[in-house]
């Protein structure tokens, strides 16, 4: 699962005041979480479904087949969520008694016998179901339609953690795996994706079937369908069904959102050692998903995701990559119970960064790296708990940065110690030997100690199972005996139980254009270690390919930072040592050496992803060097070329030609970046000529609307009026938004008060934002009758905060 920051910030209960409260690892806040005990080995789930979209009603039949793991018990139970309507239970085709208790149902059974197969079957509908957004509930999810979106339809489920049974009556716990297969009935019109091969696809009396099978076994909260009227781009890939699934009127955006798909599945068969190990993948993008979902062989994805090229070099491929490699980690080996989840989270953060090092490079990887621990630390400011652990408020707070990018960087640290040679193979051990199986912790160290020939369990102790990270200080000074001496400090606290660690790792000398190093092994507080040299070194860096996760306490001097800029091997010290150079009113000297260090940055993927230090320099000999970043590959940094030849006091020249990236061959950031300098009443045709430009979600033509409300001129006005009433939603929105800045008026009010009467919930926020900015109390009653409609929560919550605000 991909959850965007917000997603998980939503799991910790970060508001509450108390550090317990804050913690949502920590009493009384937590408990004890152990995995239910099976009573049997659940073999297969079939669920046939029959979808009446238009009265928001399913009803349904699964069958459970199943083999008892011990003789004699009377009753055998599932989980089913006490809001389906239960209408039958049989058992191998005889009527049995049972019993709900919440979500656990308590079938009645002859007394087992251990190992003879059995079939459950449940009968059973729901109605007017209101599933969770992502991570927010999960389970059933209508997709509401609206006036001016009727494709704005369909269904999705969701099931991890626990919210499969909302919607499927089986067993719903990873610490139990079984093949599945689907039968859904919908429109004839819309399509159904689940799990596995298409088995088929009839159309009878308007009606559609579509018919999933899954023939491997795979957790149960991996089973998933999706539905709606959907454009399909279809592909293949050494034998393997790829299907690309957009809502309908999206199909142009597949390019640019999975165009990099296969790549992906090559790369990581390589990789893993494994082939991608499931029929088909499908990527199905849904409207009111966020995020991501790795259902086996068919991943959820949000709409939202979906892009262009010119938003930037496959801007969902980190996404993508991540639900991807989940295939494998969490998919082909899931964890065991919810403790264990970094198994999945942690292995499909990393190898999206893997990606990247393909992809994108040494930078690319570094990036991610980096990003990685800096995420960690973010959350570790507010609490700290191993990576494994059993004490939590509930399945879904594991699901944090710990999981993520801590997990990530502590497998970062676990390839870069035992070299890629030994990590590879451990990982393709670790996967077959426990295919289509539930895994814990102690199965992945075996396979990585087999691997590289040594115990890992003190690997595992520190990094794994207890709390925290290194925060590492050093200094280093050159003695007269032609020595480097270190002094290296391990600053963190140890009283939550975080250890004092052992790290082998190294130390870089660099020496003119040479950089060498020496290994060293941190394991105290406090060390110091000598080093013989020929001579000074112009610069030393510990750890400097940043092999492991450690938070670095530790600022570069000054007179090391243009080696440092130069030469050290990992980008981010190059990055951090530039800023450096050029602090504090830098001289010619140092802003020339800059832009030798900038102008041989030219890749797609530069070491210097910034040029904002230079900038701030503002140096008369820079103007050439950021004309030349007009073209630069990398669209961040021929974005801050502009937004610098921008700046009042340049050139008319360079007015000139900023005007002229105003277009449609530009990525989005320079267009929006050049409106941004623009002046909209000197350059008000520039403007209009934005207005009219079709893009991503609307952002030049929001932007470019919202400056045309400054000028005093009627074409201005009439560019905005006619967004606000135009047929496209999405331009109505950002219309509707832009004349809420101008003076209200009697066409004004009109255009609000019909956008009231629509049911595009984007446009009636908007409008509704307008009349609180006009305070324009004309409109309560037109308010007051949206008030009396039956609206969706968030809606009637933003009626009221109007009413409140208009009525004082």
């Amino acid at each position: 699962m991909f959850r965007t920051p917000v997603a998980i910030l939503a799991c910790l209960c970060v508001c509450a005041i108390s550090a317990a409260q804050r913690n949502p690892f920590q009493p009384p806040t937590a408990k004890i979480h152990y995995a239910p005990d099976r009573t049997f080995d659940l073999k297969h789930v079939a669920v046939t479904l029959d979808i009446d979209y238009p009265n928001r009603v399913y009803s349904g039949v699964v069958k459970n087949t199943y083999a008892p793991l011990r003789s004699g018990l009377t009753s055998v139970m599932l989980h089913a969520w006490e809001g389906l309507t239960i209408s039958s239970v049989t058992l191998d085709g005889a009527t049995v008694n049972y019993r709900r208790d919440k979500d656990d149902l308590h079938v009645s059974c002859p007394p087992t016998v251990r190992g003879k197969a059995s079939t459950i079957v449940i009968k059973y509908s729901s109605k007017d179901q209101k599933g969770g957004h992502f991570a927010e509930g999960g389970g059933w999810h209508w997709i509401e339609p609206n006036d001016s979106h009727p494709s704005h339809v369909g269904f999705w489920t969701q099931g991890e953690t626990l919210t499969n049974r909302q919607w499927c009556p089986t067993w719903d716990y990873p610490n139990d795996f079984a093949t599945s297969e689907s039968v859904v009935t919908v429109d004839a019109g819309w399509s159904v994706i689940g799990n596995g091969s298409l088995v088929s696809d009839t159309v009878k009396s308007g009606r559609r079937t579509w018919h999933w099978k899954m023939s491997q076994p795979h957790a149960t909260y991996l089973i998933s369908l999706v539905g709606g009227p959907f454009d399909i781009g279809r592909d293949t890939w050494q034998g393997i069904d790829l299907w690309y699934v957009v809502p309908k009127g999206k199909g142009h955006l597949i390019p640019g959102s999975f165009d990099d798909t296969k790549d992906m599945l090559s790369f990581f068969s390589k990789v893993t050692g494994l082939k991608y190990p499931w029929p088909k993948y499908a990527q199905n993008a849904m409207y009111d998903f966020g995020g991501g979902m790795e259902n086996v062989s068919a991943t959820t994805l949000g709409e939202g995701a979906l892009t262009d090229p010119r938003a930037g070099f496959m801007t969902m491929s980190g996404l993508n990559a991540h639900e991807l490699a989940h295939q494998w980690f969490g998919d082909y080996v899931t964890c065991k119970d919810w403790s264990h989840i970094w198994l999945n989270e942690s292995f499909a953060t990393f190898f999206q960064a893997l990606y990247f090092e393909h992809a994108r490079g040494a930078v690319g990887y570094a990036e991610s790296v980096e990003g990685n621990m800096q995420g960690y630390f973010n959350e570790a400011r507010r609490y700290k708990r191993p990576l494994v652990t059993k004490m939590y408020a509930n399945p879904d707070s594991v699901f944090d940065s710990h999981a993520y990018p801590k997990g990530a960087s502590v497998l970062h640290t676990l390839r870069r110690m035992i070299g890629d040679q030994a990590f590879f193979v451990g990982i393709k051990a670790y996967l077959l030997k426990h295919a289509n199986q539930p895994v814990v912790s102690d199965d992945l160290c075996q396979a990585m100690t087999d691997a590289c020939g040594f115990s890992l369990e003190w690997f595992w102790d520190q990094w794994v199972y207890k709390p925290g990270h290194p925060v590492i200080e050093y200094e280093w000074s050159y003695n007269d005996t032609n020595e480097v001496v270190l002094k290296v400090r391990q600053m963190q606290g140890t009283e939550d139980g975080t250890p004092i660690y052992r790290i082998p790792t190294k130390v870089g000398f660099i020496s003119g254009s040479k950089v060498t190093s020496q290994a060293l092994t941190l394991s105290d507080a406090e060390q110091e270690f000598k080093f013989k040299t020929t001579q000074k070194p112009d610069a030393v860096i510990l750890d400097p390919d940043h092999d492991f996760l450690r938070e670095m306490k530790h600022s570069f001097a000054a007179d090391e930072a243009e080696s440092i800029a130069r030469y050290a091997p990992n980008p981010i010290d190059r990055r951090a040592a530039l800023n450096l150079m050029l602090a504090d009113s830098p001289d010619a000297t140092m802003i020339s050496a800059a832009l030798r260090l900038l102008e041989s940055d030219r890749g797609q993927f530069p070491v210097f992803n910034s040029t904002s230090a230079l900038a701030k320099a503002a140096a008369p000999a820079t103007l050439l060097f950021f004309r030349s970043e007009l073209t630069h590959p990398d669209f961040g940094r021929r974005t801050e070329a502009v937004r610098v030849l921008g700046q009042p006091g340049m050139p008319v020249s360079d007015r000139s030609a900023i005007r002229a990236l105003v277009s449609d061959a530009q990525p989005y950031s320079v267009v929006l970046a050049a409106l941004g300098v623009l002046d909209p009443k000197e350059d008000t045709q520039t403007f209009l000529k934005a207005a009219a430009m079709s893009s991503l979600r609307e952002q030049i033509r929001a932007r470019a609307l919202g400056a045309l409300t400054t000028v005093d001129k009627p074409e201005a006005t009439a560019a905005v009026m006619n967004a606000a009433k135009s047929a496209n939603p999405a331009v109505r929105v950002v219309g509707i938004r832009a004349m809420a800045s101008l003076k209200l008026n009697g066409e004004i009010r009109g255009i609000l008060r019909a956008t009231l009467k629509l049911k595009e919930w984007d446009a009636v926020s908007a409008a509704l934002g307008a009349i609180r900015t006009y305070s324009d109390k004309e409109m309560i009653g037109d308010v007051e009758a949206l008030s009396k409609q039956k609206l969706p929560a968030n809606m009637q919550q933003l009626v009221d905060r109007t009413l409140r605000d208009l009525k004082g």
